[in-house]
């Protein structure tokens, strides 16, 4: 809650948080103990379980709270902006959040991976941010594509193209290929046709 002075229950909230999701970033979450997750926020354990009740739970919290910034631009609405710039302010939130916590996803999509105990419940809801990005892009193609193109194959090519690129940055992150990958997005929404 960056910006936001906090206090009393909401501040050691925070303090818990942060320091849970900074080890099982670094750690995993077998390998994270209660112990140090209190003592990195400067509480008891006692503290950590009368706010969060388990380890796991605490897991999920900090899962959640990772991807929040992502499901809150999704239901931003952008009605008032023209649909062209709507387009490339919805491109360009799916770059940003992924370059912004990229180390957060990177830990997490592997722990989706390794963690058995939260496997499905972590790749259902990555799934469903997918999905309900999907539906912003399908919406805003759907207006300016013309009606005898579908608007979720479009949504969806520039989706894996977005992937690509994030899995991609994975291996070659230097400047010169991400400009490169992102001048491709650009070449391919550039080819949607429009009204």
């Amino acid at each position: 809650m960056a910006g936001e002075q906090l206090s009393g229950k909401a501040a050691t909230q925070e303090r818990i948080l942060v320091a849970a999701t900074k080890l099982f970033l670094e750690q995993g979450f077998e390998q994270t103990t209660v112990a140090q997750v209190a003592q990195g926020a400067g509480v008891s354990r006692a503290t950590v379980f009368w706010h969060f009740s388990d380890k796991a739970g605490l897991f999920r919290e900090a899962f959640h709270r990772l991807i929040e910034p992502f499901r809150a631009a999704l239901e931003h609405r952008f009605e008032e902006v023209d649909p062209e710039k709507r387009l490339v302010q919805q491109i360009a939130l799916y770059q940003s959040f992924a370059v912004n916590q990229r180390p957060a996803l990177e830990g997490f999509v592997r722990w989706a991976i390794d963690a058995k105990s939260f496997r499905e419940s972590m790749i259902a809801t990555l799934l469903d941010m997918h999905q309900r990005y999907t539906g912003a892009l399908t919406e805003v193609i759907a207006v300016l594509a013309p009606p005898d193109c579908d608007p979720k194959a479009l949504a969806l090519a520039i989706i894996v193209l977005l992937d690509g690129d994030f899995f991609l940055s994975f291996f070659d992150d230097s400047e010169n290929r991400a400009a490169e990958r992102r001048a491709a997005i650009d070449a391919i929404v550039a080819l949607i046709p429009r009204r």
